[in-house]
């Protein structure tokens, strides 16, 4: 049997859900959120479906074994900025590099947009996330404590100006 190779493409209809469905997993086994959770996803994903023109975001996803095991987003805010938004690979997928490749197509993309500013939202606690948007240049700029998803988080904004 002939092992496959995990690769980066773009979302096709309807595997947004399947988005959704990671991380509402993940973030339950590692961290504990309720379901809750899944509502704050699933209606800033509705959102994002609502404009269907490539000019307000891409989601890209890492598909391996034919199964979505991972994704990133840009979601345009205005001209000017965008957000990157769903974030997230399955655990045996982690430290291969996969992070960093959906972080430089992300990027490519919003150079290629013209986008001034990159901007996401994260939690204290995803250490290995917070690093990898440091090495690229994003910088913490604010902290809100607040409980949500049936926990005490500590969300944090990371903003990148391009060049």
């Amino acid at each position: 049997m002939v092992e496959q190779k995990a690769i980066i493409r773009t979302c096709r209809p309807g595997e947004l859900s399947y988005v959704s469905y990671l991380h509402c997993l993940i973030y339950e086994r590692e961290y504990g959120f309720d379901g809750t959770f899944e509502y704050y996803l699933l209606n800033a994903m509705a959102k994002y479906l609502e404009d269907p023109s490539d000019n307000k975001g891409q989601v890209w996803v890492v598909e391996d074994s034919a199964k979505v095991r991972g994704s990133i987003a840009i979601v345009e805010t205005d001209h000017q900025t965008a957000q990157l938004r769903w974030f997230i690979l399955t655990p045996e997928l982690r430290s291969k590099g996969l992070g960093k490749g959906l972080m430089e197509r992300c990027l490519d993309y919003c150079r290629a947009k013209g986008y001034k500013k990159v901007f996401l939202w994260t939690l204290s606690q995803l250490d290995a996330a917070r690093h990898l948007y440091e090495k690229y240049g994003f910088k913490n700029m604010e902290q809100v404590s607040h409980t949500i998803w049936g926990q005490d988080l500590v969300e944090e904004r990371w903003d990148l100006y391009l060049q």
